[in-house]
């Protein structure tokens, strides 16, 4: 059940995103329909962008000759976990295909930088809330992004249609109620999110508030909208006219974003002093060149700016994905270093069943085995830095023992990673590397074969 609300909210949001085509019904700026307080704004002229305008009609012959969406689609569908997921994956895909008749040409996407120190204070207020599901779903909303979809709505009827078709077969409960004027609301996911459309227009809001401020917007009835901001308009006349998509950052919400960078990752002590916005702009042009059409593209921004948030998104990035690669490499290391405990516990059982179950002696095992082990690599752990030759000791209680002689082969450690690498290193439990080479534990191999990664010391004693 789950699963399928999250796949039809995906395709709701996503409808406007993906889609495209006819005249405007709304010919007035989308922006008119965003408040003026957003953090950022990004809008798209899709029949630019996919070639449904003539000045860029080349290029969506080009989009149409290639196979890349089929591709995805069908990696999508590999990577899918059973059928059930990729019957999901499919169905979305053909919705957003249905969808392209209805939505565009222009969309847009606002959304608001949370204070860093409000942040640190919904967080706060999160965990203390541990116990208390009420107070916690307060907290974490308080901190919570919000998000704005606004777009142009060529068929409000075909919406309405696709919107309540998607709530169906997922099993979504939806409700609907429709207001003077035409305008209708449909309400998902227990109230978090709101689509209100109107004549020509849609907002989809998370949460429903923002929805209904820019419904209010697309009425007249609403307060000063972003796009009678001279910080904005500012932007706009910085960036071409034909651009396919045009994005503006306020200087204050530059502002918040480096202070939760600062604030997750202290030691970057990023500033910004300057009031002025963010704006860029990528597009497409189609030129004849030796009386071919050519597609070239252009980028354009405030560099100055950029840098900023490349350098705090590289900063960001690397506090938040370091560890999980720092994790990811010592997982592989203790994968090796058990691979190897593995080899060499194989090897001193060929030896046995070669020597009438005896042991060699503990002092010269490594060159005992060295006819059993096909490569030298495995008596060395990647974690250990030594110069040593071998990380692994034996168990110094088998010294030259037989295999009769011992009680339980399954609960008697065989081979260990020792504190004290060497070319022949042997020992028993106090002799164990510590701390630990591999996430809090070390590698085990017992003389049945088996092998282990375990965080307290096993047995060593013959019986």
């Amino acid at each position: 059940m789950r699963q399928g609300w999250l796949v039809a909210l995906t395709a709701i949001v996503v409808i406007a995103a993906l889609s495209g085509g006819g005249q405007a019904a709304l010919e007035r700026p989308l922006a008119t329909m965003v408040p003026g307080d957003v953090s950022t704004y990004q809008e798209v002229n899709l029949d630019r962008m996919l070639g449904r305008a003539p000045e860029t009609a080349a290029l969506g012959e080009a989009f149409a000759g290639m196979r890349s969406p089929k591709l995805f689609q069908k990696l999508f569908a590999e990577l899918s976990e059973g059928e059930k997921e990729a019957e999901d994956v499919a169905k979305v895909a053909g919705m957003l295909k249905e969808a392209s008749g209805v939505l565009g040409p222009r969309i847009g996407w606002a959304t608001w930088v949370p204070d860093a120190s409000a942040l640190m204070g919904g967080m706060m207020a999160g965990m203390s809330c541990e116990g208390d599901p009420g107070s916690a779903a307060e907290a974490a909303a308080a901190v919570m992004p919000k998000i704005l979809l606004v777009a142009e709505v060529r068929d409000g009827a075909a919406l309405d249609g696709l919107v309540e078709r998607i709530a169906a077969e997922a099993n979504l409960p939806m409700r609907v109620t429709e207001a003077e004027g035409g305008a209708k609301t449909m309400t998902f996911a227990e109230g978090m999110v709101e689509l209100i459309r109107g004549e020509g227009w849609m907002a989809l809001g998370f949460p429903p508030e923002q929805a209904r401020k820019a419904a209010d917007r697309a009425s007249g009835t609403g307060g000063e909208s972003l796009w009678a901001d001279p910080a904005y308009q500012g932007v706009m006349r910085r960036l071409p006219v034909d651009a396919v998509m045009t994005e503006y950052m306020s200087a204050e919400s530059l502002k918040q974003l480096l202070g939760i960078v600062n604030m997750m990752v202290p030691e970057a002590g990023f500033s910004y002093a300057s009031e002025e916005p963010l704006g860029l702009a990528m597009g497409v042009r189609v030129e004849k060149v030796q009386g071919r059409d050519m597609v070239t593209a252009y980028y354009t921004a405030d560099l100055d700016v950029l840098s900023y948030l490349a350098d705090a998104s590289l900063t960001l990035q690397t506090a938040i994905i370091k560890p999980v690669f720092e994790r990811a490499r010592a997982s592989a290391q203790k994968a090796v270093c058990l691979s190897n405990t593995k080899n060499l516990s194989l090897a001193m059982l060929m030896y046995t069943q070669d020597h009438e179950g005896r042991f060699p002696e503990a002092d010269g095992w490594v060159e005992a085995l060295a006819d059993y082990i096909a490569d030298e690599s495995v008596l060395k752990c990647p974690e250990d830095d030594s110069e040593a030759s071998c990380s692994y000791g034996m168990n110094a209680a088998l010294s030259g023992k037989t295999l009769d002689e011992i009680g339980d082969p399954s609960g008697i450690v065989l081979f260990f990673e020792t504190a004290s690498p060497g070319d022949n290193p042997a020992g028993g439990a106090a002799d164990i590397v510590d701390p630990p080479r591999h996430l809090g534990g070390n590698n085990y191999g017992f003389i049945d074969g088996h092998v282990v990664w375990l965080e307290e010391a096993p047995g060593f004693e013959v019986e």
